[in-house]
């Protein structure tokens, strides 16, 4: 009879024994986060000091940018986010290092050289250059010389700083950089505007934000760096790195993202007109109390937001109610003769033509496709009011026979002004229209329209006049106390121009 006898395992086979254990576990581990795709943490913690990006400001159009791109990051990977507001961009990369953070949208700042190895970059999303800009009541940057003879106001953001100090060895000199920590871009423009600064260096991406609310505020030179838009994530964290990186390999040069840029900046001119703006403004100081209760009945009715109609009676007549273009269309909403009858409306009386235009931007809007978003919907149904909705049929259906998906407006800017061209417009139902007419119609609006709603968030005082355009105690307020007013002396809001220092 044989016996087994058994045996303990020796001290090596127990050590292998253990790392066989401890391999399969991270092989099961490294599987579960591919499958999952980085499911396991419920929530991201995202440090990023104010920045308008995040905020959405000054006009807030939508939730922001970067929340919006947050969104999209969470949706695919069944996260939250949470948003840490470090009061500087040292102590938000002090959060990362430390673990208290997961994400750190940079905006233009870099992580200081301590963190080397320990911080992965994500792709540049977006790129600006540093600008110095001046008060007009100053002369601008007139020779080199007066980059290291006058002192700089800038913040603490090191792209900034580093750009400066490089500008400086170009020209063999050391610019005079006034820092301060806690000057974020606002109390420096105001520095600025209150004439008690000659110059400062800010970044051209927040500064074109802005410039709209600073009339007298204007560049004075562009410097050649570039500051980066880019997240950053710790290195150590191996799923949440592989999770980003995968994320970011899709989004970067993504039609998604070229639209949500265009959603939040695509409107925006590369410097602002004064002279347009402060036109804009005195139009509407001065037209808006006479028709400021018909807006807003129409923006009631039609649920439209009073703003964007303010915003279209100026684009389309400058608030002249005897307006005639040189295609027929009259009064303030520039109606047709055949969409007045179709109205019912009297085109030359200009309560009329606003309650009508009002209804019929309503109509377009509600004959776009239901798929669209609604910010979509309403510069789709601008671009129908100012060119036909058969000729916007037209531009949708070019944009998916050239392989788009006709489903946003960054499409339609690139599609219409093609249909002014017998190449394209031969094959389509409606033939040739003044596509490009169409595009600079809509991106006016929606400059405009930011312009107003931000004079109204920022309670600047020419906004007082807007709230004549709404219903309730609010406009029926404004009403009162601009019946009460004496009339007000006519000149340009903000155009003058003092004398240079």
């Amino acid at each position: 009879m044989q016996v087994n006898i058994p045996t303990r395992p020796r001290a090596g086979e127990l050590v292998l024994l253990a790392m066989a254990l401890l391999l399969l576990v991270e092989m099961a581990y490294a599987m579960h986060w591919r499958e999952s795709g980085y499911r396991a943490r419920a929530v991201l913690r995202v440090a990023v000091p104010g920045h308008e990006w995040m905020q959405g400001a000054p006009a807030h159009l939508g939730r922001g940018f970067e929340q919006e791109l947050l969104d999209a990051y969470c949706r695919e990977n069944g996260l939250a986010w949470k948003r840490l507001t470090p009061r500087t961009w040292g102590e938000a990369w002090g959060m990362l290092e430390s673990g208290q953070a997961d994400v750190v949208i940079g905006l233009g700042s870099t992580p200081p050289a301590n963190l080397g190895g320990c911080v992965v970059p994500g792709p540049a999303y977006a790129s600006f250059n540093p600008v110095i800009i001046h008060n007009d009541r100053r002369f601008g940057v007139r020779t080199d010389c007066e980059l290291c003879e006058q002192p700089i106001l800038v913040n603490a953001n090191a792209g900034l700083r580093a750009a400066l100090k490089d500008q400086g060895r170009e020209l063999d000199c050391s610019p005079s950089a006034v820092v301060g920590n806690g000057l974020d871009i606002v109390p420096l423009l105001n520095i600025l505007d209150d004439n008690q600064a000659r110059f400062a260096l800010v970044d051209e991406g927040r500064f074109r934000l802005w410039q709209p609310f600073y009339h007298r505020i204007r560049t004075s030179r562009t410097l050649p760096a570039s500051i980066h838009y880019r997240w950053y994530w710790r290195a150590e964290d191996r799923p949440l790195a592989e999770s980003l990186t995968a994320f970011w390999a899709r989004m970067d040069k993504s039609p998604a993202l070229a639209d949500l840029y265009d959603r939040y900046f695509g409107f925006l001119p590369e410097e602002a007109d004064t002279f347009e703006l402060a036109h804009l403004l005195r139009t509407v100081g001065t037209r808006l109390p006479h028709y400021g209760a018909t807006i807003a009945r129409a923006a009631q009715s039609s649920g439209i937001d009073p703003l964007l109609l303010v915003a279209v009676l100026y684009q389309e007549s400058r608030f002249d109610p005897g307006a005639v273009s040189k295609t027929g269309v009259r009064g303030l909403m520039q109606i047709t003769a055949d969409t007045a009858r179709l109205l019912g409306v009297d085109r030359n009386d200009p309560h009329q033509s606003i309650l009508g235009g009002a209804r019929y931007l309503r109509m377009l809007h509600d004959a776009q496709d239901p798929a669209l978003d609604d910010d979509t919907r309403w510069l789709f149904a601008l671009a129908a009011y100012n060119q036909g909705p058969g000729h916007l049929n037209d531009a949708v259906a070019l944009a998916r026979r050239l392989g788009g998906s006709g489903m946003s407006w960054r499409e339609l800017k690139d599609v219409f002004p093609k249909l002014a061209w017998e190449r394209w417009y031969k094959d389509t139902r409606h033939g040739y229209t003044r596509g490009f007419e169409a595009v600079a119609y809509v991106e006016n609006i929606r400059y405009y329209h930011y312009v107003l709603r931000g004079l109204r968030e920022l309670r600047r005082p020419e906004a007082q006049m807007l709230a004549t355009a709404y219903v309730g105690p609010e406009g029926e307020a404004a009403r009162a106390r601009l019946a009460a007013a004496p009339p007000a002396a006519p000149g340009p809001a903000g155009a003058d121009v003092a004398d240079a220092q």
